[in-house]
């Protein structure tokens, strides 16, 4: 039962990780494609 479970941890934790990944890669693009913009839209209002 132990190597199992040790399986099942690395996994969750991969999973995880993975997750986190994905998250961070997906609020950078956002991040990334809003930006400009925004600035688009300052400098046309100004």
């Amino acid at each position: 039962m132990i190597p199992i479970l040790q399986d099942i941890k690395a996994g969750f934790f991969l999973a995880l990780a993975l997750a986190m990944v994905v998250l961070i890669c997906t609020i950078a693009g956002l991040g990334m494609v809003l930006r400009p913009v925004r600035w688009s839209d300052r400098r046309g209002y100004r």
